[in-house]
């Protein structure tokens, strides 16, 4: 009985021991799953962390991508002003499109650093604030040039007016020199043409008869005419015989209204619009013929006067 007993509470005081230990791996076991649960927890956060940066320094490449586009788009339209650029604004133009090929092939790179994002946006608003600038200065070249070219369109339709009041100007001088010159050329107020016989004794007779005929005698008196100029007047004598024919020896040519015609005589006289009468005596080289001759007279680039006679 006492044996027994003994074994009893031999039995008693190992399980205390049992429950100890297993306890403490109880412990372990929660302290490993805690540390485990922490690991997962700092894992998860670090890399939750990790995947909202790259998502947020992937947006805001996508949104610097997108400024530099409406820059280079801005820069183009400028471009395509019709403005030529003077040599400071080319040299900005060029310096934009350095920045903006610079900053795509930062923004290329994968491995950007929130520090050179963060470079890249303050270059993409310096770079918007060159681009206003230089569009600014584009668009004061544009008004001065539309200003110059409204001044240059404006002189040049003055100028058009000025030659058109020139051109009307010279056509009325030169439709008044016309009048005054024609006003001014000499006219026949009298003339009378008579057949001439010479005689032995140096005296002369009128003749009528075509065969005793010498020469024609041409007197003739000018009109009144105060804008003709006093001096030397060339005087032209056409004569015209029965048959139609001009008569002339040496195919002598003038001017009458600008065009060249032939003359059979050429003299000159003395006008001073003193109502004086002038004679012109001309001897046929071929004996005279019966029928009507007319005799023509200019001077002064005009026709004087005209007269005529019949030989019988």
């Amino acid at each position: 009985m006492q044996e027994t007993h003994t074994m009893q509470e031999t039995g008693f005081e190992s399980k205390p021991e049992e429950i100890r230990k297993d306890s403490t791996k109880i412990y372990f076991f929660m302290a490993a799953i805690v540390a485990l649960l922490a690991t997962n927890v700092y894992f998860y956060v670090k890399y939750k962390n990790t995947g909202d940066q790259v998502y947020e320094l992937t947006g805001e490449k996508v949104n610097m991508r997108a400024e530099i586009d409406r820059i280079e788009a801005e820069m183009n339209r400028l471009t395509k002003v019709n403005v030529e650029l003077n040599a400071t604004l080319k040299e900005a133009q060029d310096s934009v499109r350095t920045v903006i090929a610079s900053l795509r092939h930062q923004l290329e790179q994968n491995n950007l650093t929130r520090e050179e994002l963060a470079e890249a946006r303050r270059e993409i608003n310096q770079l918007k604030l060159q681009v206003s600038q230089y569009e600014g200065e584009v668009e004061q070249l544009r008004n001065q040039n539309d200003r110059l070219r409204s001044e240059r369109d404006e002189l040049k339709r003055e100028v058009s007016s000025s030659s058109d009041r020139v051109v009307a100007l010279e056509e009325l001088n030169t439709d008044l020199t016309d009048k005054v010159k024609l006003a001014s050329a000499l006219k026949l107020s009298d003339i009378v043409v008579n057949g001439v016989r010479e005689r032995n004794d140096d005296k002369e007779s009128i003749e009528t008869r075509a065969r005793r005929a010498d020469r024609l005698k041409i007197t003739f008196t000018i009109a009144d005419n105060p804008l003709a100029e006093k001096g030397v007047h060339d005087v032209y004598l056409r004569v015209i015989d029965p048959n139609g024919n001009l008569r002339t020896a040496d195919y002598g040519l003038f001017e009458v209204n600008g065009n060249p015609i032939q003359y059979t005589y050429k003299t000159a006289i003395e006008f001073v619009n003193d109502g004086a009468s002038y004679t012109i005596d001309w001897k046929d080289t071929r004996a005279f013929q019966k029928g009507t001759y007319t005799i023509l007279l200019y001077a002064d680039n005009a026709m004087m006067g005209q007269g005529s006679i019949v030989l019988k």
